[in-house]
């Protein structure tokens, strides 16, 4: 972790984050990374909770984010690989339309977005880490905008990820993927600029959990009906 850190300050998220959450925060920054350190990542689902454990999940203050690499590529997300939009979930949804097509019927990206909005929560498709800085940790920051999370991601990622969600306040449920993630520094730093030729998946098991999890806190079938975009954010009417 502390190699991912130092090479991470040569780069814009680096000192972003430094800038945005560390200095006005050092306090918060410094608990976040020696809980992150101390962490075990190694389990199929990580909790991640700071003191105010009494929160949960659910509703306006929730978000679940995935990231991109699960898009399909054979055949092609409609939507394009290497963004946070998704045709499906901005369009389809709710559209009328009888047939669903091909790359969307077996993308885990529609099949959790759908959980999401049945769930009030926020959804996010995660690309670089410059946009979830800026996107989830300044806004769960400044704003209180964001207190719980549940997010899908590679494993390389789970530490210094951990370290901004405490930084930022948001207590999170970690769901490393199963094939096709970043393993090291050079690989992570492809896919964050949005170069990602492996097609990622998500373990039969945590899809269990993450139908589990979203499921339990489930709205009225009624009371949501679809998602509005909120800069690069999808929030439920």
């Amino acid at each position: 972790m502390l190699n991912f850190c130092l090479q991470s300050l040569l780069r814009e998220y680096g000192w972003q984050f430094v800038r945005r959450v560390v200095l006005p925060h050092p306090v918060r920054t410094g608990k976040a990374l020696l809980y992150s350190s101390r962490r075990d990542f190694s389990g199929d689902m990580i909790t991640i909770s700071d003191e105010e454990s009494d929160r949960i999940f659910g509703g306006e203050r929730s978000i679940v984010g995935v990231g991109f690499c699960l898009k399909p590529m054979n055949p092609p997300c409609l939507s394009g690989r290497s963004n946070h939009n998704c045709h499906y979930l901005e369009c389809l949804l709710h559209s009328g339309v009888a047939d669903t097509p091909d790359c969307c019927i077996q993308c885990t990206i529609r099949q959790i977005g759908i959980m999401a909005l049945k769930a009030g929560a926020a959804f996010y498709i995660m690309t670089s880490a410059k946009d979830i800085l800026l996107d989830v940790f300044t806004p769960a920051l400044n704003e209180k905008r964001f207190s719980s999370g549940l997010f899908v991601l590679c494993r390389y990622s789970l530490k210094p990820f951990t370290i901004g969600l405490l930084a930022s306040g948001i207590r999170g449920w970690l769901f490393p993927l199963e094939r096709g993630d970043c393993t090291d520094y050079k690989t992570w730093l492809l896919a964050d600029r949005g170069v990602k030729d492996e097609q990622t998946s998500v373990s039969e098991q945590n899809r269990e959990i993450i139908r589990e999890l979203l499921g339990n806190v489930m709205e009225e079938p009624d009371s949501l009906k679809k998602f509005k975009r909120q800069g690069n954010i999808l929030c439920p009417e």
